[in-house]
Parts: structure tokens; C-alpha cells; sequence
């Protein structure tokens, strides 16, 4: 792994982050909007944030999951700029800067999970293919963001040459309810136009998340992002609404059909945690079935977030994304 910059320990991740990544990463770092419903103005803007080191051999679009936003990716984007790749990835809809489709500050909602697809393919098609010119297109995408990811990969199958998706949102782990019956309240209650409301278990933001009910299993990673989360209202995602279950369980039900899984034909590498409790790993299964060019491997000692792991779980979790890539 010569190629690649160290992965930062766990011990004083705070100081790394402050003295080594951040002041790298600013200084490679342009941000923008893109207008994407300029009928309203400025709150119909997508936020974006791309960073381009020199000699780039390769540009990278990371999809980040479920009431996440760019600012939790940081640490990722640093081993990706720093072992040669452009990076660029936009707030999805309906989280952080980016325009919302509800008035609720903390919710995320979304009419048709295409919107999602959509939105980042006027992103890659206006700023990304714009600044990365004729450089090869990967993907990177984490749990929300891997169900987008693998949707815009069967709608648009040639605009990356790899993908990699992990712990993706092709189904939703909801313990003992069959998604067919939480499927069916979604449609049931997007009838009854109460599309806006949050789902079951669901609300506005609360301080002081529990790390223990986290999808992290290092403290101290988990700490980094909180403390932003906690001063910083736009990042306060929390919750979906009944609309925002609806669709992700419908799209969850399409993208692993057989037929639209036959529609990727790029190498697609899939992380799956063992201790996963936010999505379902017997999707992943499905889908890596369905699909020739996927390749499964299966993280242990491990939460929903591999990337927000301990030391030793992103040693070799990176060394077999850069192998990959290579």
C-alpha cells in the first residue's frame, strides 16, 4: 500500500484531523451551488464541495448515507486526495446545505427517490465531468447514498468505470416488521397526505445521541462528527418522514431485481458489516447474486459505518478499496 497516506489511529484523532487533514484538505478545496430548482432561488441550490490535488489520476464521487452530510466525510476524502484522485460529492437533497423538499428542519423527506438519482446526475453532469475532464469516474457511496448510488448505476450504467457501495441501503433492517407491511403503512399514509410526517421511531433532532446507538464503533470518530452535529443546526438530521420510508422501500425493492442488476456491467466492490442493524445484509446477498460484475467482501468487528471503524478494521478495509481501484 506504498501509495497510500497512513490511516489515522483512533489516538488523538482530534489534533490529526486539525493539524494534518483539514489544513490539507483546505488547501486543495473549492465549494459551490448548483442551481437545481432555480424557481426557488437560493433555497433550490445543491451544496458541493470538490477537491482536486495535482496529478490526479482518477476522480472519485462519494454518495453519503442517511442524515449525514459532506462534513462527515472528511477523513475519507483525505486518503482518496492523498493517494492521487479528485474528489467530489454534493450534500444529497433534503440534507445539510442542500435544498430541502420539507419545511422541517430536521427531517428528511423526498417525493420519488428518482429525485435523488436525478439531482446527482445534474451534479456529475455539471460540475464534476466539468472539472474532471477526461479522468476515469468512481463511485464511492455509503448506505442512503449506496441505494442512490446503485440506482443511478442501473439508470445511467456508463458514467463509472467502478463502483463501490458500502454497507448499502438496498433494503432496510426493521427488525420483526415485514417490509411489505411497513411498506404498505408508507403508501397508506402517503395517500392520506400525511406524506410529511415522521415515520415510527422517528423525530426531530435531540441532543446527545448515545454513541453506543451509533453506527460507529469508534468512539472518537463518532465524538469528531457529533460535536459538529450538536453547534451546527443545518447538520441536524434525524428522522425521515413517512414519504421518505415509502420511496426507499420501493426503490429498495426495484434495485435488486435481477432485471435492473443485469443493467451493471462495471467491477462493483460491497462492503458488508456483520454487525449491521440499519440495513439489510440479505439484500446485499440478492443483489451480488443478480449481479455478475459484484464482488462481496464482509467486514467483522464492525458497525454500519466501516468507515468510521477503529485503525485496524480501515487498514484493511482501504488497502482492499485501493487495490481495487488500481
Amino acid at each position: 500500500m506504498s501509495e497510500m497516506v497512513q490511516i489515522l489511529s483512533e489516538n488523538d484523532f482530534e489534533t490529526h484531523m486539525n493539524q494534518e487533514v483539514i489544513p490539507f484538505l483546505s488547501s486543495i478545496a473549492e465549494c459551490g451551488y448548483l442551481p437545481i430548482d432555480p424557481a426557488r432561488g437560493d433555497a433550490g441550490r445543491l451544496y458541493y464541495e470538490c477537491y482536486r490535488p495535482a496529478g490526479a489520476r482518477g476522480a472519485v464521487v462519494i454518495s453519503h448515507g442517511f442524515c449525514e452530510s459532506i462534513e462527515k466525510y472528511k477523513e475519507v476524502i483525505y486518503y482518496f486526495a492523498k493517494t492521487g484522485f479528485q474528489v467530489y460529492l454534493a450534500d444529497h437533497r433534503g440534507h445539510g446545505r442542500s435544498l430541502r423538499d420539507t419545511t422541517h428542519p430536521n427531517m428528511v423527506h423526498i417525493n420519488r427517490f428518482e429525485d435523488y438519482t436525478e439531482t446527482l446526475h445534474q451534479f456529475i453532469t455539471s460540475v464534476v465531468r466539468s472539472n474532471a475532464g477526461s479522468l476515469p469516474l468512481y463511485l464511492y457511496a455509503h448506505s442512503m447514498g449506496g441505494g442512490i448510488g446503485t440506482f443511478y448505476l442501473e439508470t445511467y450504467p456508463d458514467t463509472f468505470q467502478k463502483a463501490i457501495l458500502t454497507s448499502p441501503m438496498l433494503g432496510i433492517f426493521m427488525g420483526s416488521v415485514p417490509a411489505f407491511l411497513a411498506k404498505a403503512l408508507g403508501f397508506l399514509m402517503v395517500h392520506l397526505n400525511r406524506s410529511e410526517c415522521y415515520a415510527p421511531g422517528h423525530h426531530a433532532f435531540i441532543p446527545g445521541e448515545k454513541w453506543e446507538e451509533s453506527g460507529s464503533s469508534c468512539l472518537e470518530r463518532f465524538n469528531y462528527y457529533q460535536c459538529k452535529k450538536e453547534t451546527t443546526p443545518l447538520f441536524q438530521n434525524s428522522g425521515s418522514s413517512y414519504g421518505w420510508a415509502y420511496q426507499a422501500l420501493r426503490a429498495c425493492g426495484k434495485m435488486t431485481q435481477k432485471k435492473n442488476c443485469a443493467k451493471i456491467t462495471i467491477p462493483v466492490l460491497i462492503f458488508q458489516s456483520e454487525n449491521d442493524t440499519f440495513v439489510e445484509n440479505s439484500a446485499m446477498l440478492k443483489f451480488v447474486k443478480n449481479t455478475p460484475s459484484a464482488r462481496l467482501v464482509s467486514i467483522s468487528d464492525s458497525r454500519h459505518e466501516i468507515y468510521n471503524s477503529h485503525q485496524k478494521v480501515l487498514i484493511p478495509y482501504y488497502q482492499e478499496i485501493f487495490r481495487f481501484l488500481n
